[in-house]
């Protein structure tokens, strides 16, 4: 089974982004019932935003990405989101973008 990772934006609004991203995984999973879409905002929410600190909080979502067959952009682009993109380019991990 394909796992796909949906990245969204956070820190700006993060209780409406949470929510956003949830619809939107949501949506696809019920979509697509032959992958397992997963997005940190969710996978991670056992843990408070800073309290491992920014650079710790996004080395585990880049080491769930690591585990992702492929990564849909579902957001505005923010400092988070592209270095998502950016390790999906390094690691040769395909990415969509969704329309905003």
């Amino acid at each position: 089974m394909e796992m796909v990772y949906v990245a969204h934006k956070f820190t700006d609004n993060p209780a409406a982004n949470i929510e956003r991203a949830k619809q939107i995984t949501n949506a696809l999973q019920r979509a697509d019932t032959n992958s397992l879409y997963v997005t940190p905002l969710l996978a991670l929410s056992h843990i408070a935003s800073g309290e491992l600190g920014y650079e710790k909080e996004m080395e585990l979502c880049l080491a769930l990405l690591d585990r992702c067959n492929r990564m849909i952009v579902a957001s505005e682009i923010s400092k988070g989101v592209q270095m998502e993109i950016d390790h999906c380019r390094q690691k040769g991990i395909p990415i969509q973008y969704l329309p905003p």
